[in-house]
C-alpha cells in the first residue's frame, strides 16, 4: 500500500503546516493517525513535477516496494563517479 501525503490528503480537505525555524513541520494529528505514523515513523521525501511529497517508510510501504525493481535488471555498464578515486 503506498500513500502520498503533500500535508493535504486531498483536494477537498486540506492541512496547514508552517516549517520552524528548524526547518521542522509538525504533520496533524489526524493525518498521523490515518497513516498510522508514530514517533520515530522513518518518512521518505519524494519530489516529483514541482511538488513535494512525503511518504511513512512502513513495513506495509517496505512489503509493497519487493519486487518493483527486479524487471528492470542490472545495467549493461557500471561506471565509477567522476569525483571518486580508488584508494
Amino acid at each position: 500500500m503506498y500513500y502520498e501525503i503533500i500535508l493535504f490528503t486531498t483536494m477537498r480537505e486540506m492541512e496547514y503546516s508552517a516549517v520552524n525555524a528548524k526547518g521542522q513541520v509538525v504533520i496533524p494529528a489526524e493525518i498521523r493517525d490515518r497513516f498510522h505514523i508514530k514517533q520515530g515513523t522513518k518518512i521518505a521525501f519524494v519530489e516529483e513535477e514541482g511538488r513535494l511529497f512525503i511518504q511513512p517508510v512502513t513495513d506495509a510501504f517496505i512489503g509493497s516496494m519487493r519486487g518493483s525493481l527486479s524487471k528492470q535488471g542490472m545495467p549493461a555498464k557500471l561506471e565509477r563517479d567522476p569525483d571518486r578515486e580508488f584508494a
